[in-house]
């Protein structure tokens, strides 16, 4: 009798237990990067690039001045969204007025600075 009724805490403790943890884990992607289109500054090692950008979904498709439509696969976090390219990390958080913007990181190296600014 004692044992089934330890077994049954013991349930009932883990049954607590994960539906807390499934709750927690929900509201994983509240700042998620709207689709819509942007104008897309991009500083690296000190020279500025302005581009135009469109999101659709998880999707970001840069236009850049000189060649053609690049697209990358957003990973929506919870304060933003990064992507990358050839081992360089764009990272986008969400700032007030729909704006995105964060480091550009290399490796562990800072390398510039990127800015997402809806286009209205």
């Amino acid at each position: 009798m004692k044992s089934k009724i330890i077994t049954t805490l013991i349930a009932a403790f883990v049954a607590v237990a994960a539906l807390a943890g499934s709750t927690a884990i929900a509201p994983e992607a509240s700042a998620r990067v709207a689709s819509g289109t942007y104008s897309y500054t991009i500083t690296t090692f000190g020279v500025q690039s302005k581009n135009h950008a469109v999101i659709r979904g998880n999707v970001v498709s840069v236009r850049p001045p000189a060649g053609g439509v690049q697209r990358y696969r957003l990973h929506q976090t919870k304060s933003g969204a990064y992507y990358d390219v050839m081992g360089t990390r764009y990272v986008l958080r969400k700032q007030r007025g729909g704006v995105y913007s964060g480091p550009t990181h290399w490796g562990p190296a800072v390398i510039g600075h990127s800015t997402l600014v809806p286009r209205r």
